[in-house]
């Protein structure tokens, strides 16, 4: 559907909990957690943003450098299917300028995740951006005139010695023929790229910089903003007023702006359907499974699966509301703990040590060596500072430094965070050293595989590790969390997703009145009557940037699926599963999703892959029960 992909990133922000203040330690050690003052920060846990280029004069001069050489591109328009060696030299062109963009979008683009008001990386990010948009709009020839070949042209190409190195690539162009645009028509689209950003940038300055987030007294008596980052700090507080306090706060603001959440993501909805049309397919959710080449019956199975087990979702509420002790499940109570304290504690230090011996105990030396490099050569951004971004991800480029961003708060969510987050350096880093640049990233609907099978893995290897009841029922309650959150919730997400951009393909408003309308049906479908729900839910949605993401979140929760399954294999014993792990992950990009799986011993049109997943959910809450003694 698109002429190229020039950022070659495994990004993923799933959790959002930042720090706590400044006054909170860890743990007994006294880390401190959050910084006014970045500079204050020490050294060994920050960025190195020197890695990708020494300093802003290397920056700009790179800059310059591929500005110049974009117009070189233009010497293929009309002759891309000229020969097998023409189009070997056109997309070698287009390759190895794409590969020069990378390093300058991500490195931009740190210096305002880290602090936000960095007007050095401001004024980057718009000028990469811009950038971005240029190459986009000089490219957009080449997959036209590759995927409207003739056909026996075609046949005749694939058994070029030349375009061997593209195969892959050149296979799936070829696929997506009649979906694919006259080069004119693909120009003007990649033109839209830029203007097309600006219901994310608008969501995103709503939420960061324009709002006034309203202040409520902590638990430490302490005025505190409930802002978007803060927010999943004060939804795991242990004490239930502060926990109502700040969500009605939250919500009530998000209330007050509702119009604007609806206006912003509404028009970027409109978009996917506008361009599911101009593409030629039937509905914006068919473009999203052609794009990774996935059958719709994986899709269908994930529905069906989480619908058919819908006691497990209720069930679990009803287990939580149980041991929490209270008479009705609220809003603000999905997200805390179930011990009363919160659990154990951990410095980074602490954590650091335990997810080291886990990776060389499970995955081995390989993915052990990667994740020291990592930290010894600050590829890993460890604490939260005034103006940071929240959440945290794995980024990076072709055989570059694949950075970690983290905003450490010393909870075992963090620990559990840390080995996540590693998982997709590695991934990045493995297949960066196996494949070409064109065949590394990492399609989305595998991209979390990894990463959730690891996490997967280290939560169970500490539980085999205690037997302190305490900690025994923090690792449960978190694992229990991880598949509502990553997996049941990413499919209820997906639901409220498809149905909305239903909508707007039948002509339907999208206002805040219908989409919410849309999300509390889901609720009550989903939740029945274990769930008390608050007149704010209707708005959540605003609350979730996934969105803006097209068709993203279900590709989580297919990832997360294949993750539990790989999962299952080392727990099962099997002698193989580390090694086929391994290589699936060098696999990169290089085959298609679902055979990249297959290398690592997951079917996914086998529906028990998914079902799994619920049945070990129920498990799950099983053995939490008996070690509450329910």
């Amino acid at each position: 559907m698109s002429p190229v992909k020039p950022l070659r990133q495994i990004l993923f922000s799933s959790l959002f909990a930042l720090a706590l203040p400044l006054s909170a330690p860890a743990s007994a050690a006294g880390e401190v957690l959050y910084y006014e003052d970045r500079a204050q920060i020490p050294e060994p846990y920050t960025w190195d943003l020197g890695l990708y280029f020494a300093d802003e004069q290397a920056w700009e001069a790179a800059f310059a450098e591929l500005e110049a050489e974009l117009p070189q591109l233009e010497k293929y328009r009309d002759r891309v299917a000229e020969s097998p060696a023409t189009m070997a030299a056109a997309l070698e062109e287009q390759f190895r300028l794409s590969r020069k963009l990378g390093p300058l979008y991500i490195n931009a683009n740190q210096k305002i995740h880290l602090l936000r008001s960095d007007p050095v990386g401001a004024e980057q990010s718009g000028r990469v951006n811009s950038l971005l948009s240029r190459f986009q709009r000089e490219a957009a020839f080449i997959q036209p005139e590759i995927a409207l070949m003739p056909q026996d042209k075609v046949a005749a190409f694939r058994k070029a010695p030349e375009l061997k190195p593209y195969r892959h690539y050149l296979d799936n162009v070829w696929r997506l023929r009649e979906h694919t645009r006259s080069p004119e028509v693909e120009q003007v689209i990649a033109g839209s790229t830029l203007p097309g950003a600006g219901h994310f940038n608008t969501y995103e300055e709503l939420n960061h910089a324009d709002i006034a987030w309203p202040t409520i007294v902590d638990e430490n008596g302490e005025p505190a903003v409930v802002s978007p980052g803060q927010f999943a700090r004060f939804r795991a507080s242990t004490d239930r007023d502060l926990r109502k306090r700040a969500w009605e706060a939250h919500m009530q603001k998000v209330a007050d702006f509702q119009n604007t959440y609806a206006a912003t993501l509404g028009s970027k909805i409109q978009r996917d359907v506008w361009l599911a049309q101009v593409y030629r397919y039937p509905s914006s959710i068919e473009a999203a499974l052609s794009a990774s080449n996935v059958p719709p019956e994986v899709m269908e199975t994930l529905l069906s699966t989480v619908h058919d087990n819908a006691d497990k979702i209720q069930g679990y509420n009803v287990l939580r509301r149980e041991i929490l002790g209270v008479e009705t499940l609220q809003p603000w109570d999905s997200q805390v703990s179930l011990l009363p304290d919160g659990g154990r504690k951990y410095t980074f230090a602490e954590a650091w040590e335990l997810a080291m011996q886990f990776w060389r105990e499970t995955f081995g030396d390989e993915f052990a060596s990667i994740a020291q490099q990592a930290l010894d050569n600050r590829w890993v951004d460890v604490y939260s500072n005034e103006g940071k971004r929240g959440g945290a991800y794995s980024w990076g480029t072709y055989q570059q430094p694949y950075y970690l961003f983290l905003n450490w708060g010393g909870e075992f969510e963090d620990v559990s965070t840390l080995v996540h987050e590693m998982g997709h350096s590695v991934h990045g880093v493995l297949a960066s050293n196996n494949q070409s640049y064109h065949d590394a990233p990492v399609d989305l609907f595998v991209a979390e595989v990894g990463s959730v099978a690891s996490e997967s893995l280290f939560g169970e290897w500490m539980l085999e590790r205690t037997k302190d009841k305490q900690e025994r029922k923090q690792l449960l309650d978190h694992a229990l969390s991880s598949i509502r959150n990553t997996f049941v919730t990413q499919i209820f997400f997906h639901e409220w997703e498809a149905r909305v951009h239903a909508m707007a393909e039948e002509g339907q408003a999208l206002t805040a009145a219908s989409m919410g309308e849309v999300y509390v049906d889901l609720l009550k479908t989903y939740n029945g009557d274990t769930y008390a729900r608050h007149e704010l839910d209707a708005l959540h949605w605003a609350r979730i940037p996934h969105f803006f993401r097209n068709f993203y979140v279900w590709k989580y929760a297919t990832s997360f699926a294949a993750g539990e399954a790989l999962a299952a294999r080392f727990r099962s014993g099997d002698k193989s599963a580390a090694e086929d792990y391994m290589n699936m992950l060098k696999l990169g990009g290089s085959v298609y999703p679902l055979d990249v799986l297959k290398a690592g011993g997951v079917d996914m049109t086998d529906p028990s892959v998914i079902r799994a997943v619920m049945d070990r959910f129920g498990l799950l809450q099983q053995q939490l029960a008996r070690e509450f003694g329910l």
